[in-house]
């Protein structure tokens, strides 16, 4: 990795850093934005977890980091990674490259990595960005990382990050945004009753099915 090492553990220090910027970004965003945070409880405060949302806008990272109380980790697209400046400041909050339309064996390694250390781990099932806010199919890379570090997941959905942004308009809007956090999927339940290839699938239509009953309720 180019620059910043990708540290998988932090001191206080980091910490208390991190928890000043969550808390910036969520006083940026409500004031903003006024956005209304729908149990956020059910976010485990401590462990290993994969915390899973659709995908409508580049700010999305931003409102899930600044609202779900953990210290997060995201893929970032490689292309990021050229500049050195860059790519250590994005290192240094906790992103680490991923190739995108390609099976990257060293992104799904780092995502283990994470896990294996009790993390949290922010990722968008659908590999992309939905700019019209129609939920995608799930991509099968989430249940590989579920299944093989064994953690479970947590739903998550978004709306109104989408509308920040209107093309062909040059300006910023400010719509109402909401965040919600669903029940949990428990991977263990899963690896009971699959093999481990029939627990991959089952996670990701679970995980998509779930996204797709919370985002209904704040569409």
């Amino acid at each position: 990795m180019r620059g910043q090492k990708l540290r998988l553990s932090h001191n206080k220090f980091y910490l208390f850093f991190y928890d000043i910027l969550r808390f910036t970004i969520r006083v940026i965003f409500k004031i903003l934005y006024r956005v209304e945070a729908i149990d956020i409880n059910k976010a485990p405060k401590k462990g290993r977890i994969i915390i899973c949302s659709n995908h409508i806008s580049y700010v999305d990272p931003l409102i899930i980091g600044g609202f779900i109380p953990r210290c997060i980790y995201f893929m970032a697209k490689n292309e990021l990674y050229g500049n050195r400046l860059i790519s250590s400041l994005v290192t240094y909050l906790n992103a680490f490259p991923v190739k995108r339309n390609t099976f990257d064996r060293n992104a799904f390694k780092t995502s283990l990595e994470i896990l294996k250390n009790d993390n949290a781990l922010g990722l968008f099932p659908e590999g992309t960005r939905s700019t019209d806010g129609i939920l995608r199919k799930g991509k099968k890379g989430i249940g590989f990382i579920s299944v093989n570090s064994r953690t479970s997941i947590l739903p998550v959905a978004l709306s109104g990050t989408n509308m920040i942004i209107q093309k062909p308009h040059k300006r910023l809007f400010f719509p109402k945004i909401k965040i919600i956090v669903g029940d949990l999927i428990n991977i263990d339940e899963i690896l009971k009753n699959y093999s481990k290839k029939e627990a991959m699938h089952v996670v990701v239509n679970k995980l998509m099915e779930e996204i797709g009953r919370i985002y209904s309720k704040i569409k």
